[in-house]
């Protein structure tokens, strides 16, 4: 992880390439998931903490004496990023924050308020958006939620600014000072305001019986909580922090539909709702889970409540495009047409991996100009890469089926006609398919080889070309 460098200018002499520098680390450490076991965080964290000023400013400039709009830029907002970095690292980890982590974060807090979270003169709407969307990285709705009381001010004055632009919205009053319109900014901050992001992992989800609770919420897709397992209560689901994931589905729901949910899952004696991480398509955001208050060991421990393994490629499917026309349908680049799965969900979680068998090419494929395509050598150990996809059972066997032009795995038809397991990861069956009977030799075609190039770029990123080029070198024979 880079290192903030942090350092006050002199308001007579700004340098202001060091100061958008700061501002940028600033802001890209915001989006940075908070980890108080990772060192390079934490040194940033401590950099953050020791950079505040006795008023709880994080000001880039020694004093305030510079034009207003420059104070707004390089003054209060640092204050507000720095502000919701310690935010997110309370809702992340309460239990590290210690007097210094707390203090700065109250006194940050405090210091937010001053300016009502507004910009300079007729800027002063489009300063406040840009406002709330840094602290809403914080987690600013399940902070209020959960900790309305750690800075009372600050609470009072976003639940200000919310019953504010709900008025303004209200009575349609989009247009700013300058006659400038605000209605999208408007619209979006009432609608973040109004809902809530609710993850579930049973019978709320699709196609179950509860799933009616969020008839009236906005469905984002599947994603994953790490540190917690699933249990098998009867005829719904519990997870319990220990070693592992949870997959489940990611909701914007409404504030009012929240107690109903919370009465269904027997929130404070059955369930407790919490604030976690939770990851989608590759990013992490804040969400309530319901965490089971019961006795789990005694229980069935399982994988998801609807079946997921990790089907791992370690051919043209690395690259996540290729991939997706197995699950959505259609055709990479020219090649061959997939129809969709039944359920075209993306994968909840793709991970890079290493296989420990060797890859080779073989066999002639029409549909990549006669050249050879991927396989496994199953007779020996080896080490190949690979790129796991967390799906559900039913999209593996349409994977299959597609990888095996339409039809289900048959050892006359001599492509892949194998499935291999490999070792579990995460609680998850890991699958690979490949053919246990060494195929003819052949070598892949140019457009085979870029798209082989472009899936280990895309998850081997610490690779160099050079590198990627001498793995693919070693796989022909």
């Amino acid at each position: 992880m880079y290192k903030l460098d942090l350092s006050k200018k002199k308001h007579d002499k700004p340098e202001f390439d060091d100061l958008d520098k700061m501002l940028s680390d600033l802001e890209a450490f915001l989006d940075e998931d908070a980890d108080f076991n990772d060192d390079g965080w934490k040194e940033n964290l401590d950099a953050i903490i020791d950079f505040q000023d006795l008023d709880g400013s994080f000001k880039l400039f020694e004093s305030y004496q510079i034009p207003g709009d420059a104070r707004v830029e390089f003054c209060y907002m640092p204050t507000y990023i720095c502000t919701a970095v310690l935010m997110k690292a309370y809702l992340t980890d309460q239990a590290s924050f210690k007097m210094k982590e707390t203090s700065a974060l109250l006194n940050g807090l405090k210091m937010s308020c001053v300016k009502k979270l507004r910009g300079h003169g007729f800027e002063g709407l489009k300063g406040l958006f840009e406002s709330l969307e840094i602290f809403k990285k914080g987690g600013l709705n399940e902070f209020i939620d959960l900790h309305p009381d750690f800075c009372p001010e600050f609470t009072e004055m976003i639940r200000e600014i919310a019953a504010s632009l709900d008025d303004m919205e209200f009575q349609g009053k989009f247009k700013g000072p300058w006659g400038e319109s605000f209605e999208e900014e408007i619209k979006a901050a009432n609608q973040y305001f109004r809902q809530r992001q609710v993850f579930v992992y049973g019978t709320l989800m699709r196609g179950e019986a509860n799933n009616r609770y969020l008839e009236d919420s906005t469905f984002l897709g599947a994603g994953i909580l790490e540190g917690y397992g699933m249990y098998d209560v009867g005829w719904y689901p519990a997870i319990v922090a220990v070693d592992g994931i949870a997959i489940g589905e990611l909701y914007r729901v409404p504030i009012e539909d929240i107690p109903s949910i919370d009465r269904l899952e027997g929130e404070g004696t059955l369930y407790a709702k919490k604030c976690e991480r939770i990851t989608i398509n590759g990013e992490t955001t804040f969400a309530y889970v319901y965490v089971y208050l019961g006795d789990v060991s005694s229980l069935k421990r399982i994988s998801s409540w609807k079946e997921h393994v990790w089907y791992v490629s370690y051919g043209s499917n690395m690259s996540p495009d290729r991939f997706m026309c197995y699950i959505r349908g259609g055709s990479y680049h020219g090649s061959r047409y997939h129809p969709p799965c039944e359920d075209t969900t993306p994968p909840v979680a793709v991970r890079a991996i290493e296989i420990p068998y060797d890859m080779y090419f073989g066999n002639v494929s029409g549909s990549w100009q006669n050249g050879g395509v991927s396989f496994l050598d199953v007779t020996k150990k080896g080490k190949s890469l690979g790129v796991a996809y967390l799906i559900t059972k039913e999209q593996f066997e349409h994977v299959v089926f597609e990888e095996n032009a339409g039809r289900p795995q048959n050892r006359d038809y001599g492509w892949y006609e194998d499935t291999i397991d490999l070792e579990v990861m995460d609680g998850f069956e890991v699958k690979t398919i490949t053919n246990k009977d060494l195929r003819d030799y052949n070598m892949p075609c140019r457009d085979y080889w870029i798209v082989l190039r472009r899936g280990i770029k895309e998850n081997w990123p610490e690779m160099s070309d050079e590198e990627i080029e001498d793995y693919l070198d070693a796989c022909i024979r």
